[in-house]
């Protein structure tokens, strides 16, 4: 005896994208970025995709709009890109900017940040001593 189906749906969210106000609820939100995939099944295991569809949802009233493949695509590297930019990695690399003599340039707000940073070390060196 085999069991076999179809209609096992998996969703992956991949995080909000584009302020929309929505014709349903007509609460301006950020819509969510989700493809959704359709599968085949055996023995109740999801074993080949059959189809993908590619939404925008409300995450209030989950209202959703379809998107083409290339549409989807160019939404998910503007997520990609906004999640490298809140890094740490992105965040050191916007602070430390570094020359070509290797040398590295920062803004008056942050020289001024680490000069009291460091004088308040000192000062809490200081009190330590005593």
């Amino acid at each position: 005896m085999i069991l076999f189906g179809w209609g096992y749906r998996t969703v992956k969210n991949y995080g909000p994208v584009r302020k929309i106000q929505c014709n349903k609820c007509s609460n301006e939100t950020s819509w969510l970025l989700q493809k959704l995939t359709t599968w085949f099944t055996l023995f109740f295991i999801p074993v080949i995709p059959y189809k993908r569809d590619y939404l925008l949802v409300c995450p209030v009233c989950r209202c959703c709009l379809e998107l083409d493949k290339e549409e989807f695509d160019e939404l998910k590297s503007i997520i990609q890109d906004a999640k490298f930019f809140e890094s740490e990695e992105a965040v050191r690399h916007m602070n430390n900017i570094v020359t070509e003599a290797g040398g590295i340039i920062r803004t008056e707000t942050q020289l001024k940040f680490l000069r009291d940073v460091q004088e308040f070390q000192r000062e809490r060196e200081e009190k330590n001593k005593v």
